[in-house]
């Protein structure tokens, strides 16, 4: 039976506290005897029972059951670091946040057993994943534990090692991997231009590896891609298969290893890849949370290498606060880190310290926000709700989030992305000197880069963790995009693939957000469909039948052209046309008048500018708009195609006049006025005073350039759908012919004769979509009754001096 001392027996009697009835039950002690142990005293009574029985040698695994086998270390301690020399380890022995280096091997601890499953299964497997959560320790398993002892594996046999992430800065795994490959070939001597390029086409890793050994058959090499999940997260799909499948034929090779790291959560995206999942079914190691033992190694061993003592009972506090969640070990890591930052100066790390910053479960949250409020000069008493703007600045830069797991991960960032802003700078250096920002160099392009120490800083600092929620779906989202913007060039770009407007407006709300930096590719992915819109409008190749769901599609949307809608004050937003001073003969010997220079809107009224005036209070109901008039409706006339950017239809000549009488007032310039044009103004303005044409576009009739009888549309279309049909410039006026006719303000057997009175016909011009084009040329005129409506008259307007 084991012997313990009497300072052992009474420190477990004392930790053992509440818990000794499951330690007595699982001991099948009689429920009656429990019953004796006296109040406050049953750990010893606990003790003298299992030691009369000779049952102290099954309390290890009895602890281990009941999950208090950090207990066992009182019973069993671990062997102590043999005493170290002086300046055995200068410094402090903690890393933090940052995972462990092969230089860093002396002072990892607790990791023993698992370095040796490491070791044996490289011999055995060409490749191993080492799977483990986020914060177990697997890139120092790897870095620190493995690889020091590669020699063990054949004893006495050399290693080169490659070590590299998938995504690096860029979203191609090829260049990360070239540009790591391309460092140490340098370093040999050797430059290989276009290496990713290569690597991409053929899939030949191994002839590149081995030159890293000047093919030397008695050396090995070990390639450690570290942070693997990085490939689903962070690179272009269209790389996935290809890289995969580069790392299955590699490990064919004798000489040559891979091992990866991967987060345990982001093993179901492997599964997806059948070449991966082979890979994995061969050679994985998981990594789980390590055990009481394991943690107290990793809490004392490096301290006694560096010559650091314990105040009494601190390494169990230490202990029993880390707890066994997932990620914990990062959190113990940098609470240990800050716990001989506190204790400095001296060789002595005390509880004071540790309690200053609130011990491992407050370390990391403490120094963060402790580091901020330095950073913008805010007192520790004073409560700062708001997150400033140039915190928002750094961390969007540093921070994605997954878009299938819906978990946030981290992000490198290119860093000359901050040095436009000195204050981004600053806080950036100064959350690097905390160690809770990385800082270094891309070895391909020598490119400075910025990550986040650890994913423990993204869910345990409160401010950070909150800005995180509160942008939850924005980075969710920017990830989406890049992603299908990848996949969209993948497939050539079809037009199929692009996201409607509706689905692109949330886009541009996280784009305003988080100013992400992006592609080309996915800036020509988000493109506004307006643009897209507009971009087969000016295609001449465009059918009627195309225009006129485009031009729909823009009404449905929200049509933002200029001179379509209203402006910011509700009023119509009018383009005006230069129309240049000239001489226009009418048909039938109507006459010949002067044309003075004047302005004439781009478009026909289209139907939003219209109802502005329906829906005005002081709109069509005002008695004072008619007053000179014939005759007035009660009602306006029925719009029957209720698109905003159509031109409105079924308006009267009286109608128009009261129309442009309410905008004159409106607009409130005495020396200029709204009003119907004169016929020769708008030949004049469709012509561009150019004799020889018959047609805004020219002599000769087109026939896609414009909505009349012959398209077979059968209906009008949204103003502006055929800019090959515009006026000659400097006019530029759309849609005078075709679409709708529109009124003018002179009488058809009296030209000269402009009056608002009276109910003699005046005249429309321009044809419509429901006659044929020898009535859409710019000399034909055609007369009606003012009172008339028709779903194919509607109306344009000039803006001059009065008449």
């Amino acid at each position: 039976m084991p012997s313990y001392s009497g300072k052992q027996k009474l420190e477990f009697c004392e930790r053992l506290g509440e818990d000794w009835w499951k330690v007595a039950d699982y001991f099948d002690i009689p429920p009656a005897t429990q019953r004796t142990f006296q109040q406050g005293l049953e750990g010893r009574h606990l003790w003298e029972w299992l030691e009369n029985r000779q049952q102290l040698e099954r309390l290890s695994t009895a602890l281990s059951y009941i999950n208090r086998e950090e207990l066992a270390l009182i019973l069993d301690p671990p062997v102590p670091v043999a005493a170290p020399r002086l300046g055995a380890w200068q410094g402090s022995p903690y890393p933090g946040l940052s995972h462990f280096t092969e230089k860093q091997a002396p002072i990892f601890f607790g990791r023993e057993r698992e370095t040796k499953t490491l070791l044996t299964k490289l011999a055995d497997h060409p490749f191993l994943a080492v799977v483990g959560a986020s914060g177990s320790g697997k890139s120092s398993l790897v870095a620190a534990g493995l690889i020091p002892r590669l020699g063990d594996i054949p004893p006495g046999a050399s290693w080169e090692v490659l070590r590299c992430t998938p995504a690096g800065i860029f979203d191609d795994p090829f260049l990360s991997l070239a540009a790591r490959l391309e460092q140490k070939l340098e370093a040999l001597g050797q430059r290989d231009a276009g290496l990713a390029n290569t690597l991409r086409a053929r899939g030949e890793l191994a002839p590149y590896l081995h030159r890293l050994v000047d093919h030397d058959p008695n050396r090995h090499i070990l390639l450690f891609i570290d942070q693997f999940e990085e490939l689903f997260t962070r690179t272009t799909p269209i790389h996935h298969h290809p890289f995969l499948s580069m790392l299955a034929r590699t490990t064919h090779d004798p000489q040559i290893r891979i091992i990866i790291t991967l987060r345990a959560d982001f093993y179901p995206h492997c599964l997806k890849h059948q070449t991966l999942e082979t890979l994995l079914n061969a050679g994985m190691v998981s990594l789980a949370t390590p055990n009481k033992r394991a943690l107290y190694a990793m809490i004392t061993g490096p301290a006694q290498l560096a010559g650091l003592t314990f105040d009494e009972g601190l390494p169990w506090r230490i202990l029993n606060e880390t707890g066994d969640d997932p990620g914990s070990l990062a959190l113990m890591a940098f609470a240990s880190a800050e716990l001989y930052r506190a204790s400095q100066p001296g060789r002595q790390l005390r509880e004071a310290a540790y309690e200053s910053f609130g011990g491992v479960p407050g370390a990391i949250a403490k120094r963060a926000e402790s580091i901020y409020r330095q950073w913008r000069q805010i007192p520790e008493e004073d409560r700062e709700i708001e997150t400033c703007p140039t915190f928002s600045r750094v961390f969007k830069e540093l921070v994605e989030v997954d878009p299938e797991r819906g978990v946030p991960t981290r992000n490198r960032a290119l860093g000359d992305r901050f040095t436009d802003l000195p204050e981004a700078e600053r806080l950036v250096n100064a959350f690097t000197d905390a160690r809770l920002l990385v800082q270094n160099t891309d070895p391909g392009q020598q490119r400075h880069i910025v990550e986040v120490a650890h994913e423990a800083l993204l869910t345990n600092w409160p401010r950070l963790h909150d800005w995180i929620e509160d942008r939850f779906d924005e980075f969710r989202l920017l990830r989406q995009v890049k992603l299908e913007a990848a996949e969209w060039d993948r497939k050539g770009r079809p037009d199929a693939h692009l996201w409607p407007h509706e689905r692109l407006e949330p886009v541009y709300r996280m784009m305003k957000q988080l100013e992400p930096d992006i592609s080309p590719v996915e800036k020509d992915f988000i493109r506004p469909e307006v643009d897209r819109l507009m971009d087969l409008i000016k295609n001449p190749a465009t059918s009627h039948q195309q225009r006129a769901a485009i031009g729909d599609r823009l009404a449905d949307i929200g049509d933002t052209r200029p001179g379509v809608g209203l402006t910011a004050d509700g009023l119509p937003d009018l383009i005006w046309c230069q129309v240049p001073k000239g001489i226009i003969t009418l048909e039938n010997h109507k006459g010949t008048f002067t044309v003075e220079p004047c302005e004439i809107s781009q478009y026909p009224i289209t139907w939003r500018q219209y109802r502005s005036f329906l829906d005005a209070p002081d709109g069509y109901r005002n008695k004072k708009w008619w007053e000179c008039f014939a005759k007035r409706e009660d009602e306006p006339g029925k719009q029957y195609r209720q698109k905003d950017n159509h031109p409105a239809e079924n308006v009267s000549w009286y109608d128009a006049f009261a129309f442009c009488h309410w905008l004159s007032h409106r607009l409130g310039d005495p020396q200029t006025i709204i009003r119907l044009p004169t016929e020769w103004e708008w030949q004049q303005a469709a012509t561009g005073g150019k004799k020889t044409f018959t047609y805004p576009w020219g002599p000769e009739w087109h026939p896609d350039h414009a909505n009349t009888q012959e398209c077979g549309l059968a209906r009008t279309t949204a103003v502006g759908l055929y800019p090959q049909g515009k006026s000659p410039e400097p006019v530029s006026a759309m849609d005078m012919a075709g679409n709708v006719w529109e009124w003018y303000v002179n009488e058809y057997n009296y030209p000269t004769h402009i009056y608002e009175q009276g109910d003699r016909e005046r005249v429309l011009r321009g044809g419509s979509w429901s006659r044929y084009r020898p009535l859409a040329h710019a000399a034909y005129r055609l007369r009606n009754h003012p009172h008339v409506r028709h779903n194919g008259i509607g109306f344009r307007v000039v803006r001059s001096s009065p008449i």
